[in-house]
């Protein structure tokens, strides 16, 4: 509201500029009185107007001039006698320039748009909100029955957990008969000579083999015990051994775990076709 008030004076000023170049000096007093009423202090008015004051002054010396004097011996001859001067006879003046009508104007115009504008955007919003409403719970309802669905399938289909724990107990006990073979010969099992440990331990009866034994995972990965053995770096034998197996993830993805000897530095302790590599349970 302040901007607009702003902008009706400037343009008011400006008016009232013309009418000084057009020399309606009456009209810029007026105007200007009028600016000050609005707001009081604006400098641009007041300098007008005292411009317009000046200048109208100068005009009404020029229209009336001084009477000049004849010396006369007649001590009455210059006596001058008033005669009562006719009255100028006044025009209409044409109406001044009022900023506070154009303001006004313009209020009852942003009223009008506001009254207007307020209603409409009461209607949208009401009709987005219920629209929102609506969509919403629909997509709350979707999103129950799909969670519902999603909790049902992984209530159903667990086993996979279930499968993981069995590899975890097997490979921690086959660890330990690995590293009490190591402690009474001084080395780890030969890949061929394992499956054999580890039915004549006391842990064993029988070959253990993986709960998914020679199956496939989701990315074509067999499933199942393997156990790989390396010689040291000085020709030494069996003094590194790696056991491995693939745990199941609810996708069906079986992720590599291996106990022993770090992997990176031995890439090939899941590939079966190497001597010192054996699948746990395949002759089976």
């Amino acid at each position: 509201m302040d901007d607009q008030k702003a902008i009706s004076i400037t343009q008011a000023m400006n008016h009232i500029q013309s009418w000084f170049n057009a020399g309606e000096y009456d009209k810029v007093i007026q105007g200007c009185a009028e600016i000050m009423q609005l707001e009081p202090g604006n400098q641009r008015a007041l300098a007008l107007m005292k411009m317009a004051e000046e200048k109208r002054h100068e005009q009404t010396l020029s229209q009336n001039p001084a009477p000049m004097s004849t010396p006369s011996n007649d001590p009455l001859a210059n006596l001058q006698v008033e005669e009562p001067k006719p009255e100028a006879k006044k025009e209409p003046e044409e109406p001044s320039f009022t900023p506070e009508r154009s303001y006004d104007e313009r209020i009852d115009k942003r009223q009008l748009f506001f009254a207007m504008l307020v209603p409409a955007v009461i209607v949208v919003l009401l009709g987005g909100s219920l629209i929102w409403y609506l969509s919403n719970r629909e997509r709350s309802n979707t999103i129950a029955s799909n969670s519902s669905s999603s909790v049902s399938s992984i209530t159903k289909d667990t086993t996979y957990l279930d499968e993981n724990e069995e590899r975890v107990k097997q490979m921690t006990a086959m660890a330990e008969v690995i590293e009490e073979y190591r402690r009474s010969k001084g080395k780890y099992p030969d890949a061929a000579d394992l499956e054999r440990v580890l039915v004549e331990s006391d842990s064993f009866s029988t070959i253990p083999v993986d709960p998914q034994q020679g199956e496939l995972d989701a990315e074509g990965k067999p499933f199942g015990y393997m156990y790989a053995v390396y010689d040291s770096k000085f020709g030494k034998s069996n003094q590194y051994y790696i056991l491995s197996a693939l745990f199941e993830d609810s996708k069906g993805v079986g992720y590599e775990w291996n106990v022993g000897e770090s992997v990176k530095n031995y890439d090939d302790y899941r590939d079966i076709s190497q001597d010192h590599v054996t699948f746990i349970g395949s002759s089976n």
